[in-house]
C-alpha cells in the first residue's frame, strides 16, 4: 500500500510541475505611447512660433532586442536655420498599421536668425514603443521610410 501511495504522489507532483510549465497565451502589448519619451514632441507654446519644414536626409528603423521590443527611429535631418529647434509628432498605428510621424521645425516668429543653415544633417533618435504583434510601416511627412515587425 504504501509503494501506491508514493507512485500516486509522485504523479500529482510531476502533474503539477507540467500544468505549471504549460504555456499560458500571453496578451499582445497595447501600443505605448511614444510622446513620454519623445524629446522632440509638440509643446504647448508651438503655437506661439513660426513652423517651417525639415529635410529628412536619411531614416532608419531600429528594433530592440527587448520583450516587448521596443522600436525607435533613427533620423539624420536638416531645419532651415539653426535657430530652429525639431519636432516631431508621432501618431499612433492607424487602421492599416501605418506608424505616421510629422517632422518640422520651429523658431520665433519675431526674431529673425542670423545664422546661416548647416551644412552637416543633424542626428536624433526617437522612441517609438512597442506595438501589437502585426507588421507596421513607418511613415516620414507622407513618404514611407521603413517598416518593422512587432513579435
Amino acid at each position: 500500500m504504501l509503494k501506491m501511495g508514493k507512485s500516486f504522489g509522485l504523479i500529482l507532483i510531476i502533474g503539477a510541475f507540467l500544468a505549471a510549465c504549460a504555456s499560458l497565451p500571453i496578451a499582445s502589448p497595447t501600443p505605448i505611447p511614444p510622446q513620454g519619451d519623445n524629446p522632440y514632441a509638440p509643446q504647448p507654446a508651438d503655437a506661439a512660433l513660426m513652423q517651417s519644414n525639415a529635410e529628412i536626409v536619411s531614416a532608419a528603423v531600429m528594433t530592440a532586442e527587448s520583450f516587448p521590443p521596443q522600436i525607435s527611429l533613427s533620423l539624420s535631418y536638416r531645419l532651415i536655420t539653426p535657430c530652429n529647434s525639431l519636432r516631431v509628432n508621432i501618431s499612433q498605428p492607424d487602421s492599416t498599421k501605418r506608424v505616421h510621424l510629422d517632422v518640422y521645425g520651429v523658431a520665433p516668429k519675431d526674431k529673425p536668425c542670423t545664422l546661416m543653415a548647416l551644412a552637416t544633417p543633424q542626428q536624433a533618435t526617437i522612441n517609438l514603443g512597442s506595438y501589437p504583434i502585426d507588421q507596421y510601416t513607418v511613415w516620414i511627412n507622407g513618404v514611407q521610410i521603413g517598416e518593422f515587425n512587432a513579435q
